[in-house]
């Protein structure tokens, strides 16, 4: 189980979270819930995919991986020059009803950081697929909900 639920709490846990980018802002995850990450060297066809939701399936050591292009779903990336040039993929240990593993292309990773759960702000808007907001370094950092986002 997740150690942050989706509802804030009075308690403080201490979490670690993984920072990542897409355009200009900061995006973080539990920690725990990422087995690995990847350079990309070949995303066309995810990001030339009809639904970035479901990209498209990549094969890594014999996984497969359900792809959700995250700059098309929340950033303003739709066109492919827009692009970064070397995305990377977050790897997800959640796998979907055909076992593969759920991955995340995002413009670039950062590192992990241990965050306190007491400050975490709620979200700006309504939404379903972000926890809440937080800073790290002086910086705002949105805390997206990854049980959400792979329904």
């Amino acid at each position: 189980m997740d150690p942050v639920s989706t509802e804030r709490t009075d308690r403080d846990e201490q979490v670690s979270v993984l920072t990542f980018a897409l355009e200009e802002k900061l995006y973080c995850v539990t920690a725990t819930s990422i087995t690995s990450v990847l350079g990309v060297t070949e995303d066309d066809s995810l990001v030339d995919a009809d639904d970035p939701w479901n990209a498209g399936t990549v094969h890594v050591a014999g996984e497969r991986i359900r792809v959700v292009d995250l700059p098309r779903v929340f950033g303003s990336s739709f066109e492919t020059a827009a692009r970064v040039d070397h995305p990377k993929l977050l790897v997800f240990s959640a796998t979907d009803g055909d076992d593969r593993n759920y991955g995340w292309l995002v413009d670039g990773v950062d590192v992990t950081t241990d965050i306190h759960t007491a400050s975490l702000e709620p979200p700006r808007i309504e939404t379903r697929h972000v926890r809440g907001r937080l800073e790290i370094d002086e910086r705002e950092v949105i805390w997206l909900d990854e049980q959400a986002i792979h329904g």
